[in-house]
């Protein structure tokens, strides 16, 4: 199944509960149902992104100036769901402390109930949704001679090959929104079955916990989408390393201006300078860059860009 095809089907079911717990949540005054609410909008909203991101990039639409077409569009759709989530927790937060302060009866608690119930099921089917369709790519790298003494022979795989942070953050509200419906349930049975005053006081309770779920949620995903999109290197590769391991290639004499960086979720980006010995011919250079780049791409790098160098009057000039 197409990323689009379930974000759209996702999508679907998130507006329609979204449309029955607004209305249930304001008709029962219960702040959980409404945090829960409008925890969904932003659900929506990152859907809706994540959606037409993913539709453009299946399709290969690629706007004029845009080299790298929209690899990133999800990114960008996943780090303001980030900073939008960031926001709605700390409002959520805030009521909830409101609420415990001066306390508001929740006027029907079966009925908050029966809609939590609804929300637990249909997120289930939505994070099934979001997972459905996934396939697996093994990339087996045979490596000799002196690859086998390499860095990168110790290192795991460096990435999903079918990650996609733009299901992925789907895949994580969802989740997040089925505990959140575990909680909108405890707390209306609290205060279906029990007769404590203090019973109404399990509403804000649960909202609380709703800011904080989201919360949790928000942060990683704000960090991991805003560090790929400020073009920082992997966390899971070390630049030591790989200067290493390329100077470990026959005729290099030196490695200069290593970026290492992700376009996106799937896709590590390149470049460096390499010096070799003088006299070096071109047939000897594509030996060499030949094992730079199988060395690159046991690292994970899909695209490489290097740049030869010879000394010249003890500085560097290209060949």
């Amino acid at each position: 199944m197409k990323n689009s095809t379930r974000l759209a089907a996702v999508l679907t079911i998130s507006i329609a509960f979204f449309c029955t717990e607004i209305v249930v949540g304001f008709r029962t005054k219960s702040l959980a149902l409404i945090a829960d609410a409008f925890h969904y909008l932003n659900d929506i909203v990152a859907y809706l992104i994540a959606f037409l991101a993913s539709h453009l990039q299946e399709k290969g639409y690629k706007p004029s100036g845009f080299t790298y077409a929209l690899h990133r569009a999800e990114l960008v759709g996943g780090f303001f769901n980030g900073i939008f989530l960031l926001a709605l927790a700390l409002s959520i937060f805030l009521q909830s402390i409101e609420r415990f302060i001066i306390i508001e009866f929740v006027k029907d608690p079966l009925l908050m109930l029966i809609v939590g119930c609804v929300g637990l099921s249909l997120n289930l089917i939505s994070a099934t949704i979001a997972q459905y369709g996934g396939h697996r790519h093994e990339h087996g790298h045979n490596h000799t001679s002196i690859h086998a003494m390499h860095n990168h022979t110790r290192l795991p795989p460096p990435l999903n090959p079918h990650g996609n942070l733009g299901v992925l953050a789907v895949f994580i509200h969802v989740l997040g929104d089925a505990v959140n419906n575990v909680g909108v349930i405890v707390g209306a049975l609290v205060m279906w079955k029990t007769h404590s005053p203090a019973r109404f006081y399990a509403d804000p309770a649960v909202s609380l916990a709703i800011s904080l779920i989201i919360f949790a949620g928000a942060i990683p995903l704000t960090l991991k989408t805003g560090r790929i999109l400020l073009e920082a290197s992997p966390i899971h590769l070390n630049l030591d390393s790989i200067t290493e391991d390329l100077l470990a290639s026959h005729s290099v004499l030196s490695i200069h201006d290593l970026h290492v960086w992700q376009l996106s979720q799937n896709v590590i980006v390149a470049s460096f300078h390499v010096e070799v010995p003088v006299g070096t011919t071109l047939n000897q250079w594509e030996k060499i860059e030949g094992s730079l780049r199988e060395c690159m791409a046991a690292y994970g790098v899909s695209h490489l860009t290097n740049q030869m160098f010879v000394p010249r009057n003890d500085r560097f000039g290209a060949l």
